[in-house]
């Protein structure tokens, strides 16, 4: 399929006063199977890219443009090449960075991307709809379709501080994403419900109101006294926003609410980090509260018409910075809360949850939240002073605030909640109950981690928890020492444990009950001085180390990074938690095992297993693994934890299996497929495996491949003649009926004549009684090779040696004798040895 058509990569800011350009494709011949790989390629740069940015708070440097695509430079050094390589070179197109015309390799189009200058100038960043560019038209004043085609590719715009890329998906169908071009800017947002964690895709402003029937000067809320028709604007819940990248920062960002026809909101918005706990939300990582309230120009004759456009409420949008980052879907809706009823307990929230399950934590500030559309303004007050001081908490003035203190944890403490409807009524106080959380170490904060490696020598867990308990006071030691703390895994590998506590622990190495307490350990870091019981003061404030320790591991103990938090519950109470992470590790291999280096090559990838025979066709197969493996001292390695997989083998397009690995005896062996017809190896064979610590399914180390050279013990193998005792050439006479012999090696050391074979250090006389490794005489064959060695000559093995018939009968000539041995795995071996024929 060709199409004629614009691939446009639009790279510098289209933007006032500045110039860009872009290229564009002709005569692009569609390929697209090969596209649809590259677009693989690139979902994956992309995704690594937004994660940087997202996560990391990088940002883009630089947009240039290369072949069949653009190439995106990042903060931290990185560049991704996002391209098409099909694509053809393209077009020049420039904008004219005064009047925004632009034009096509140097000629004008009379098309525009900018009009006016200076405060007139409007930004026409040119886009891409239903496969064409569209253009901004001067004359028209508005963008029209173009005739220049842009199905199916790439294209970037930068302008405003944001970087958009235009990306084909694996469908072909285009997906936008925005990547900041300074560390400060953003490239998108989302309102999320606190409640749900879902994102809210039109949220409401809900602004609560009434006006004041009478003076109220004695009202002393945080909002002060009341006068009569004043208006009393509630206290507005917050709206929650991600932002993207999470590096941004709000904090001082210009914020407003823009309707679809300019109209501006008349309210003051400010953004605050958020602090809170969103449910279902993996995390709260780059969120901020939203804060809105109606300007000074909304009164209360004006607030009910404030945010109405002529039919219905404006549709408003966010602009942050002065650029659009939501759709037209939210609403600001005054609503007169005059009539609305009195506030009740059941009102009263602390991270939207009631109080009688919400545990206020340890040592913080924290507000509570009434009912905004019950309450103008409210305050706390002690419903006993003293019970107040007594438990260490203080109010932060007249607010919803208060802070606790070590004295309150695990304690519960009642306040007096006071209130103004939205009338400017004092109406009537009530008591509420909180519920503080018992002390617990910092969680950005833990006890030291630990870096634990199980190994066939079990050793103990040593977690080392400083001063977390002997800096305790007097009255906190008490308190936890009258209960009894509980282990257990909160989070595994960064995934917190939401349902199966117990599966979670049995992930661990050892059961949450094989925990003692130390007050001191051993030179050599081993436990020393154990302390118990714990339940005394005293003894509480000796500990300084908690051990899990025992002879084996648990059966479904697994590597990991653990979070294990050690709890003091007091009913329903929690006093204190430690927060211990400890991260499990398998060894690796060469931990365990080292390779014996004489039978290994030279780089230890092949494992040389030399068969070295038997007088049983079985075990002439076999090769001990201990021989190629050592375990490393001190490690524990246990040869029966060991398993090798050797892998098959393509013989005739088919996998067979050509060796075999068993555990009893460390025994590798080689299969009757391993060899051809002729007797040959076909190959090495590819080994790899797993090793089990403890013999634990889930403490599984991996035995890098490597592969084995199965080799006959006659691999070696040498024919030596022997004259006066030292090896000599080999000269045969041979008499006139063509018959000669080669005799066999005998006579006393160093005087030694005849042939001799040698193979793997072992020797034996060549003749007809010879056997070695198991092969007989009839497992050897002879022949002699020459040119002077007629057709018909033999060479068999006799009680002399070797027996020569058929021979030719002249002057000296030269010849080979060749013998080929069938060891009893079945693999050949050929040895040649030099030889001149004589005449006697």
């Amino acid at each position: 399929m060709n199409k004629k058509f614009l691939s446009a990569i639009l790279f510098g800011a289209l933007m006032v006063s500045s110039t860009g350009t872009f290229v564009s494709c002709k005569d692009y011949d569609d390929d697209i199977d090969e596209i649809n790989k590259e677009l693989t390629d690139l979902k994956s740069k992309l995704s690594d890219l937004e994660s940087k940015v997202n996560a990391g708070g990088a940002y883009v440097t630089k947009i240039e443009s290369v072949d069949g695509g653009f190439k995106v430079s990042v903060s931290d050094g990185t560049s991704y090449n996002l391209t098409v390589a099909s694509a053809a070179a393209g077009s020049k197109v420039v904008i004219d960075d005064k009047t925004g015309e632009i034009s096509i390799d140097d000629k004008a189009t009379g098309w525009f991307a900018t009009t006016g200058e200076g405060e007139e100038t409007v930004d026409m960043t040119p886009y891409v709809k239903d496969g064409y560019w569209y253009l901004y038209d001067k004359t028209a004043k508005d963008f029209v379709k173009s005739e220049y085609k842009a199905a199916g590719n790439a294209y970037a715009v930068v302008a405003n501080g944001i970087c958009t890329l235009n990306i084909p998906d694996a469908d072909g169908k285009m997906q936008t994403i925005q990547l900041p071009t300074t560390s400060a800017a953003i490239t998108g947002v989302q309102f999320i419900d606190v409640t749900s964690g879902a994102v809210e895709t039109d949220p409401e402003y809900a602004l609560n109101y009434g006006v004041a029937t009478k003076d109220n000067a004695k009202w002393d809320g945080p909002k002060g006294a009341i006068t009569k028709d004043q208006l009393l604007v509630g206290t507005i819940e917050p709206l929650t926003l991600q932002v993207y990248p999470s590096s941004a920062d709000l904090s001082n960002a210009d914020i407003k609410l823009v309707g679809s026809d300019g109209t501006v909101a008349p309210v003051k918005v400010t953004a605050t980090p958020f602090e809170g706990v969103i449910t279902k939300a993996a995390s709260a990582n780059g969120l901020w509260n939203l804060n809105i309230r109606p300007d000074e120009t909304v009164t209360d004759k004006t607030i009910a018409d404030a945010f109405k456009a002529e039919i219905n409420n404006y549709a408003y949008a966010l602009q942050i910075n002065g650029n659009i980052l939501t759709g037209y879907a939210s609403k600001v809706t005054p609503t007169d809360k005059s009539a609305a009823g009195a506030l009740v307990a059941g009102d009263v929230t602390y991270n939207t949850d009631e109080l009688s399950s919400a545990k206020v934590p340890f040592g913080e500030t924290v507000t509570l939240e009434f009912d905004g559309t019950k309450a103008y303004d409210a305050y706390l007050t002690p419903k006993s002073a003293s019970e107040l001081e007594l438990a260490g908490v203080t109010i932060d003035g007249k607010t919803m605030s208060f802070t606790s203190t070590e004295k309150a944890a695990g304690k519960t403490v009642e306040f007096t909640v006071n209130f103004v409807n939205f009338k400017g009524e004092t109406g009537t106080a009530f008591d509420i109950t909180v519920n503080f959380e018992g002390a617990t170490v910092d969680p950005e904060a833990p006890v030291a981690a630990v870096k634990y490696t199980a190994t066939d020598g079990v050793k103990p867990i040593i977690i080392d928890l400083g001063t977390t308990f002997t800096s305790l006071s007097a009255q906190t030691a008490t308190a936890l020492a009258a209960v009894t703390p509980t282990w257990n895994v909160i989070s595994i590998d960064g995934k917190a444990v939401t349902a199966d506590q117990s599966t979670a622990n049995g992930k661990f190495a050892f059961t949450m009950d094989q925990v003692k307490y130390y007050s001191d350990l051993n030179a050599d870091g081993t436990p020393k001085t154990e302390v118990t019981p714990i339940n005394t003061a005293d003894n509480l404030k000796k500990v300084k180390y908690a051990v899990f320790a025992h002879s084996d591991y648990q059966a479904t103990a697994a590597p990991g990074a653990y979070v294990l938090n050690m709890t003091f519950v007091d009913g329903e109470n929690e006093l204190k938690k430690v927060v211990a992470p400890v991260t499990i590790f398998v060894p690796t291999f060469t931990d365990l095992f080292t390779k014996v280096t004489s039978v290994w090559n030279a780089d230890k990838t092949v494992l040389n297993a030399l068969l070295v025979g038997s007088t049983s066709a079985d075990a002439a197969k076999q090769y001990v693994m201990t021989n190629a493996f050592k375990s490393v001292e001190n490690s524990g390695a246990n040869w029966d934890n060991l398993t090798l997989t050797p892998k098959q083998m393509s013989i005739s397009g088919t996998p067979t299996e050509v060796a075999t690995y068993a555990k009893v005896g460390s025994i590798l062996a080689m299969a009757d497929a391993l060899l051809d017809d002729n007797g040959a190896v076909r190959g090495n064979v590819t080994v790899d495996g797993t090793y089990l610590v403890k013999g634990k399914a889930s403490l599984k180390v991996e035995v890098p491949a490597f592969a084995v050279n199965f080799m006959s013990p006659f691999n070696d193998a040498v024919l030596n003649f022997y004259k006066g005792g030292k090896v000599a050439d080999l000269n045969v006479a041979i008499a006139s009926d063509g018959k000669g012999t080669i005799a066999k090696v005998a006579g006393d050391a160093g005087k030694e004549a005849g042939l001799q074979l040698v193979a793997s250090s072992e020797k034996v006389a060549v003749s007809e009684d010879m056997e070695l490794f198991g092969a007989t005489n009839d497992k050897f064959t002879f022949v002699v090779k020459g040119d002077g060695v007629p057709a018909g000559a033999t060479a068999t093995l006799s009680d002399a040696g070797i027996a020569l018939t058929g021979m030719s009968y002249g002057p000296n000539y030269s010849a080979t004798l060749e013998m080929t041995v069938t060891a009893l795995n079945g693999i050949k071996t050929t040895i040649t040895l030099p030889m001149t024929i004589n005449k006697p």
